[in-house]
């Protein structure tokens, strides 16, 4: 059986964009909120697990986003299984100013981590050239983030469907495999959104990375347990948004907090004292933690929430587009 070819030019009609997926996971965001936040709590939390230093792995990712960036620019299409069964890759000559501002950490402290990355191996001089290991590549991985984006892109799928958005049936499977069969295409679009994504959470909670992997914990708490309580009912954002505000549910205690995180308790313990005192969480008599009202916050943080669900609705419409248009034009030989 040979590759499949495209015989017809893709009806561009079929396309999804961006506004009116945006649209969907607005009016049904009580389905789609936990899945989202789960997919990008596990991928913040892992950034601190990987070296217990979110930073390093952060730098780490942003040079398997100009690997990747590289690939993209020069139409070179590389599947999942390739990507990740190198044993090295080759990366560009390291500009310190250039990652310091592109990820807003501090010049120095820059310096310092990639340094660190370099003796612990990660970072390896091959000759001239600089590669990462293939330790790192493991590290970096995307089994869970994979097995999660399909989790909430089949969420919005089934929502389009049945709304006759989209036309045609499409397996849960089908969605992994566009995605790896294109990893350069799909990790492109992935990293555009995800580096975006943190950078403006890590620019709200002042640069500091822990800071905000601790406040997204009593978030995704409450966000889940509002689900099973609504038992998958139509929320927009709005009453959502409203709802979880109210939302009585037990606290997290800071051990747990130290848990789920992998940052250390007396570290915990220091990064809550400001987000207490700015209301983005709230301790009960008990000692547990829970989201706060945000006090004169919640504005500035509802837009940077829009953005993001602006950029992801971009990412997610580019990826089933590459299925539905796909399925319109070819056929197997």
């Amino acid at each position: 059986m040979g590759a499949a070819k495209m015989t017809n030019i893709p009806n561009i009609n079929k396309a999804l964009d961006k506004e009116s997926l945006k649209s969907i996971i607005s009016n049904n965001y009580l389905n789609f909120a936990p899945d989202y936040m789960s997919f990008l709590g596990e991928w913040i939390t892992g950034t601190y697990k990987a070296f217990n230093d979110a930073d390093k792995y952060i730098i780490l990712a942003y040079l398997f986003r100009k690997t990747v960036t590289f690939y993209y620019d020069n139409f070179i299409k590389v599947s999942y299984e390739t990507f990740y069964k190198t044993d090295h890759f080759d990366i560009e000559k390291i500009n310190i100013v250039e990652i310091a501002k592109a990820l807003d950490i501090p010049k120095e402290t820059t310096r310092r981590k990639v340094a660190e990355l370099e003796k612990a191996g990660v970072i390896k001089k091959k000759g001239k050239h600089l590669i990462i290991d293939k330790s790192a590549i493991k590290l970096v991985e995307p089994i869970n983030t994979m097995k999660n984006l399909t989790n909430v892109f089949y969420i919005i799928y089934k929502i389009c469907r049945k709304k006759n958005i989209i036309d045609r049936d499409i397996e849960k499977e089908a969605i992994t495999n566009a995605m790896k069969s294109n990893l350069t295409y799909t990790w492109y679009h992935y990293y555009k959104f995800i580096f975006n994504w943190l950078y403006n959470w890590k620019k709200f909670f002042n640069n500091d990375t822990e800071k905000f992997i601790i406040w997204c914990i009593p978030m995704l708490h409450r966000a889940n347990k509002m689900r099973l309580e609504k038992k998958r009912a139509e929320v927009d954002i709005s009453s959502w948004r409203s709802s979880i505000e109210k939302l009585e549910t037990r606290g997290i205690n800071t051990m747990s907090l130290s848990d789920i995180t992998g940052i250390p308790r007396p570290t915990v313990t220091r990064k809550l004292k400001p987000l207490l005192l700015n209301k983005h969480l709230y301790m009960d008599k008990n000692k547990l933690i829970h989201p706060g009202d945000q006090g004169t916050y919640k504005s500035e943080m509802y837009n940077i929430q829009n953005n993001c669900l602006n950029e992801f609705s971009d990412f997610m419409a580019k990826i089933f587009n590459q299925i539905i248009l796909k399925s319109n034009s070819s056929k197997t030989k």
